[in-house]
């Protein structure tokens, strides 16, 4: 038998997708607190520094402030309503802009209102930016490109102001400003790590708790819960099929030339259902030598499809056992109904009767069997 790579999980699976996702849900999970942790920030500070500049400037900081506000407040309603409005991706991006501009909020503070002339305020502005770089490692370390531009749109600008009073002091404050990017990016960082080997951990449970660990399909229970789920929100006019397939001869295999080469052989069919059918098609692992499919379509003709090709590539496959005799086939039973009213269990039966009389017919055959008059 040819040479085949061993299937693992992760192969299956999106897993940079998936995990994009999961950052893009904590990034806006963490959104709200920040959003109303700005807004009384920008409020106070507007109240304290308008006792030294004029009211127009510090009114119209304040008014593009809140405004920014809302508008990750209205974005992040969006997510929580509806998050597949839009790919992962999007949603990433929507969020970093308006966290940048967030951060530049604060980096204005640094431009316009750091005061030479009052000690005091000039203090309460780098505590301000700075302090807000420091919180923003808890809000926005999940995703580094989002936390990086919240910092330097934040600190940056403080840093740069502070090099151009040209004092001694203002140098160390500079220097103390660098130590702190260095610090809190770092931090951001490990935390991000750990986040990440969460999802991680979190993603192969879940992949090892409903896919079978040899072949990578489904197994048989969250073969069954997703019929279910389908078939609840199926109407009327679509036709569901249920393909069952037992391979032929696969016990003679195992017991002539070992379970290893068995093994190698599950694996192989497994490879062939997943590029059989649609994206939209269910595959499983049924248990030992049988494996699962439903399909949902406008004809059942259109499983009849999807089996004969399965049929063909595993004839194929056995035709290429070069180092062991061509015993594996395979036959196969297609159960189909209309609508949404046939249990899983009736036409699990009804598939299996249908590979029943397959196998009677001479292997390597396949019958198809109606639950209701259906044209076939």
């Amino acid at each position: 038998m040819p040479e085949i790579e061993k299937h693992t999980p992760n192969e299956t699976l999106p897993t940079s997708s998936w995990q994009e996702l999961q950052v893009v849900r904590v990034l806006y999970k963490n959104a709200l607190g920040a959003i109303i942790g700005s807004a009384f920030i920008i409020a106070i500070a507007t109240y304290v520094l308008s006792k030294i500049y004029p009211t127009i400037g510090l009114l119209t900081w304040f008014v593009l402030g809140q405004v920014l506000n809302l508008t990750r407040y209205y974005t992040q309603h969006l997510f929580s309503v509806n998050p597949k409005r839009f790919p992962p991706l999007i949603w990433l991006k929507l969020h970093r802009g308006l966290t940048f501009l967030s951060g530049g909020m604060y980096g204005v503070l640094a431009v316009y209102f750091f005061s030479t002339e009052h000690p005091l305020y000039q203090l309460l502005v780098i505590l301000l930016t700075c302090g807000m770089g420091v919180a923003g490692s808890g809000t926005h370390s999940a995703d580094a490109i989002t936390y990086r531009l919240f910092l330097f749109a934040s600190v940056l600008p403080m840093m740069a102001r502070s090099l151009w009073e040209a004092t001694e002091v203002h140098y160390g404050l500079t220097a103390m400003m660098v130590l702190l990017l260095i610090v809190m990016i770092n931090a951001a960082n490990q935390s991000r790590n750990i986040l990440l080997d969460n999802f991680r951990m979190t993603e192969s449970l879940q992949y090892r708790a409903t896919h079978d660990g040899l072949v990578g399909l489904l197994n048989r229970h969250e073969f069954e819960k997703r019929f279910n789920t389908f078939m609840n929100s199926t109407n009327d006019e679509v036709i569901t099929s249920m393909i069952f397939i037992d391979l032929d001869n696969f016990k003679v295999l195992n017991d002539s030339y070992g379970h290893q080469e068995g093994d190698k052989a599950l694996i192989k069919i497994g490879e062939i259902i997943r590029h059989s059918i649609r994206k939209s098609d269910t595959a499983a692992r049924f248990g030992g030598d049988e494996f699962m499919i439903f399909i949902q379509s406008d004809s059942a003709q259109e499983a009849k499809k999807v089996a004969n090709k399965i049929l063909d590539k595993i004839n194929h496959f056995q035709n290429t056992m070069k180092e062991t005799p061509s015993v594996l086939g395979a036959s196969i039973g297609i159960a189909f109904t209309k609508g949404n009213k046939t249990t899983y269990e009736d036409m699990l039966r009804a598939a299996d009767q249908a590979c029943y009389e397959a196998k009677s017919n001479g292997k390597g055959s396949i019958c198809l069997k109606g639950l209701v008059d259906q044209p076939q």
